[in-house]
């Protein structure tokens, strides 16, 4: 029987460690096994909510469909690693006092892949493929085949770009899988959250909403930071 868990911030409760076992395959696309991708998976379905753990593992699905539909070859450990903490940052428990939630998620997930026998190259794709899974692909381009991959999954899961290119009954079997759990409610919640807790930590995606949400917030002064500068001109 699951255990019972307490609350992770937002009023939004967590699936329990050890909890339903995830398929190995989901819509013809293999779930990694491996040792690393296990623990991986355990740690964050017992750290985040429900809905942001499934929006994880679809972000997953969908961007190696996207990828394979284009020929991109991947790792599957890393991008799926990369993809279960891309959005780790936006719970509070798992939050720095001051940084984006990008950057958290890519500090932890670095962190997590040095401390489980991962190489410091995998922890570095990892790390550039979260930080930059909101950036869009003129940046992920640049960096690996795992940040192209995220950035895609992301894009369909989040805004439903590229959506039209899978098969109805392809996405339908991703969602069986992995429900959305109200996913557009609480999704906006959990970064509205983020956005109040730390109203001057994004520089990107997010920006607007924060900026939206706590108006009044001190962002700088670029003008007067330039001006400040001791030259005499």
């Amino acid at each position: 029987m699951t255990k019972p868990v307490r609350t992770l911030g937002l009023g939004l409760a967590a699936f329990a460690l050890g909890s339903a076992a995830s398929p190995t395959e989901v819509a013809a696309i293999s779930v990694p096994r491996t040792a690393l991708s296990l623990k991986a998976e355990s740690f964050v379905r017992s750290k985040e909510p429900d809905f942001l753990f499934n929006h994880s593992v679809r972000t997953y699905l969908f961007g190696a469909l996207r990828l394979r539909a284009n020929g991109i070859h991947f790792n599957p450990e890393t991008a799926y690693v990369a993809a279960l903490f891309h959005d780790s940052g936006l719970v509070a428990s798992l939050a720095s006092p001051n940084a984006s939630f990008e950057i958290d998620g890519a500090d932890r997930a670095e962190q997590f892949v040095m401390s489980n026998s991962g190489t410091p190259e995998q922890a570095r794709i990892v790390w550039n493929a979260v930080a930059m899974h909101t950036m869009g692909r003129s940046y992920q381009k640049h960096q690996s085949p795992e940040a192209l991959l995220l950035g895609a999954g992301v894009g369909v899961d989040v805004d439903g770009a590229g959506l039209d290119a899978i098969s109805p009954s392809v996405v339908q079997e991703i969602l069986r899988a992995y429900p959305r759990l109200d996913f557009k409610k609480r999704f906006t919640a959990a970064a509205i959250d983020h956005c109040r807790r730390k109203p001057v930590s994004q520089m990107g995606w997010l920006d607007p909403l924060c900026r939206k949400v706590v108006p009044d917030a001190d962002r700088g002064d670029v003008e007067k930071e330039i001006a400040s500068a001791r030259f005499a001109e």
